[in-house]
Parts: C-alpha cells; structure tokens; sequence
C-alpha cells in the first residue's frame, strides 16, 4: 500500500495536525485496517499521553545541536535502513515526531557549516550501530528521534542512549526447536550505549564494545555474547541461568550486577562483581565471586580472583575515569578508547609511569591531558587525533 515509511509519517503527522484530506483519511483507514499491530500503533500515537510524553521531550531538545549532528551523519553518507515488510515499516511510527518536530524548526542556513579545522577533541557520548538478524543496520545515538518498530515479534523502543525489547519471553522445552534471531549491538571508539535485553536485563556498552543477543530468550538459559566491555544489570530469573560468553571464559549469574571488562589489547577478562554472584569459568577452572571481589582471566589462561574497591571498576557509568596507581599505558588505553584518538609513547619509561586520579569522561580531552601532564610530569603533543607523549 506504501512505497516506503515515510509516507506513513507523512500521513500520521497529518492527522495528528488534523489536515488529512478525504482521499488520505482513506488510505490511512485501509492501512490501519491490515493488521492489528497498525491499529494498535495509531492508538497509541494518537493518544494524550503519547502526545504530552513528545511535548515534554521537544521542549528539552536543542534544535540546532540536533541539525547539527543530522548534517555530520549526512557528510558521513550514513546508510538509511529500508524496510522489507509493510507491517514493519508502519511500525516505525515514532520517526513522525522527527517531521513534526523539525516542521516547525527554522534551519540553519546552508552556509553556515562547522568546520573541523581546530575543533576540539571532545568524546561524541551515545552512540552505536545495531545488526538486525536480517543483516540489515540501525544507526543509534545522540541526534536520533525516538522510534519504535516491530522485530521478531517484539517491540522494540530506541532513544538517544538505549534501545529496549518490550514482549513476552518464552522459555522451556517447547521453545527449544525455535532457531534463536541474533542481533548485534556495536559501539565504536568515543562511544557509549545501552540496551535493555527480551527479558529485561539493563546492559551498558563502553567504548569499542560488542554485543551479540537473541532477540528473544528461548530455551534454559539466557545467552549472550560480549566483546569488549560492559555493565550487567541482570533480571533475576532462577530456572533460566543467565550466561555471559567472553573470549575463553563463561560468566554464570541468576541475577546480579557486574562489570565485565575483555578488550583484546588487554589481553585478559576481568570480571568486577557489585552485587549477588556469578561463576566465571574456562576450560577446566571456575571461580565464585561475591561482592568486591574480582576474577581475572589472564593471557596464558590462568583463572584467580581477589577482593577490590569495585567504584573503579564501574566508574564509567558515572561518567568517571578512576585510576589507582595505573601504569600511564593504562591510563592512555581507557583515554584513548574513548576519545578515539592514537597514542604514542616517545619511549618505553614513560609507559610505566604510575598514575591515580579521577577524571570526567565527558571533559574536553585537552583537559584531560594536561591534567595529565601536571600530575606526571610529562608532556603532551596533540597533532590532529594522534597524541605524542613524552617526558619534561
């Protein structure tokens, strides 16, 4: 019946306006009359609370940063999803707010451009990429209007900073012949995001961080597969044992909070328990964790665990850096990572210089560095997005 999404928008911006024309009351009629789930969507669209949820929300955007950051993802040449199914593409409604909310935004004119000569190194904060089952891309992150569309049976919401799974998980014997529906959840350098899980587990990804998911848990357990680093807010749920896969090593919990740190340059899986208990386990070993204590699989595949201060470990999601007695190799990795720039060190030494200290995630990274050099007695070249370090 429609070409495209847009279309839809179009039509629904207009009945929220009250400008449909005869001929266009029609055609949203019959689209509303293909499906149960068009229906319930315009439902809920049309609805009060729907409309004073998006006024809210308008009045607490800022128009400009937000054109801004759509011409950025233009001159990136960002590939726009095409939906395959009418019914899926009908359930993209929330992306009307994003016509109407630009149709009464006076845009910048189009010769004022922000130019990146001398710009700031500053972390770009939400955003990710998410791999549907069906191979195609969602782009999330700051400047993207709220939307919700339908996937494997599921609802699925996306804001700014978290997309979220809203339906009824099965699990038990009669599930286990259903073929599991992956989706990947990639955030880059300089990024963050989060998502809340089929059965409602809260996962936050930091910064060059993967996370591969059943769209839905089907079966015993609930299984998931990281790469990276990210924090845990498990759903309790004792007959279906949630499991983290991470490079060699297996995180078991039933409900708990935790931090799960496995980048590849590290060479080493260190899992930070905050609340309940997990197993981490490989090959032949496996340790119990409890609160404030840490396992730590390293590179030749030794498995240990001992007691820490966990508020490190964590920091980030309070959009902190907390370094206790960090190599300055260290420092430089977790810094890097997030403001996506390079590092180089001039020579070895100044590699294991010990560092501790808290910084802000979201400060400027010019900040940072002098912070850095003040308190380490080194010095800071900042070439473009490559940083050269060396000693006063």
């Amino acid at each position: 019946m429609f070409e495209n999404y847009s279309e839809v928008v179009v039509l629904l911006v207009k009945a929220l306006q009250h400008e449909l024309t005869v001929e266009e009351e029609a055609r949203v009629r019959a689209w509303r009359e293909e499906c149960e789930e068009n229906e319930a969507l315009y439902a809920k669209v049309m609805s009060s609370d729907f409309m004073k949820m998006k006024t809210e929300q308008r009045e607490r955007v800022d128009a400009v940063s937000a054109y801004m950051q759509v011409k950025k993802c233009c001159k990136k040449r960002l590939r726009v999803r095409k939906w395959r199914r009418v019914s899926v593409v009908a359930a993209s409604v929330l992306l009307l707010w994003g016509v109407w909310f630009y149709s009464g935004t006076e845009f910048l004119p189009s010769g004022d451009v922000l130019t990146e000569e001398g710009a700031e190194i500053i972390a770009s904060g939400s955003k990710a990429e998410l791999i549907l089952s069906d191979g195609e891309c969602v782009i999330l992150g700051k400047g993207q209007l709220d939307s919700v569309w339908m996937h494997e049976g599921m609802e699925v919401h996306s804001t700014e900073e978290r997309v979220s799974y809203v339906g009824e998980r099965q699990c038990g014997e009669d599930s286990l012949s259903v073929e599991l529906q992956y989706n990947i959840l990639r955030v880059p350098r300089g990024g963050e995001y989060s998502v809340v899980l089929g059965d409602g587990t809260l996962v936050c990804l930091n910064s060059e961080s993967e996370l591969r998911y059943p769209v839905r848990f089907d079966g015993e357990e609930r299984q998931v597969f990281l790469r990276g680093e990210g924090y845990f807010e498990v759903t309790k749920d004792p007959d279906h044992p949630f499991v983290v896969e991470v490079e060699n090593a297996r995180i078991e919990v039933l409900g708990t909070t935790f931090n799960v740190c496995s980048y590849e340059e590290e060479e080493r899986v260190v899992t930070t328990l905050v609340e309940g208990m997990v197993r981490l386990s490989s090959e032949n070993q496996s340790v119990v964790l409890i609160p404030n204590e840490q396992g730590i699989l390293d590179k030749e595949g030794h498995l240990s665990k001992m007691e820490v201060d966990v508020f490190p470990y964590v920091a980030w999601q309070k959009g902190l850096f907390v370094f206790q007695q960090q190599p300055l190799e260290r420092v430089m990795q977790v810094v890097s990572r997030w403001y996506d720039v390079e590092i180089v060190f001039r020579n070895e030494k100044t590699k294991k210089i010990s560092f501790t200290g808290n910084m802000r995630r979201y400060s400027n990274f010019e900040q940072t560095v002098r912070m850095l050099e003040k308190t380490g007695g080194l010095i800071f070249n900042i070439e473009g997005r490559t940083i050269y370090i060396t000693e006063k």
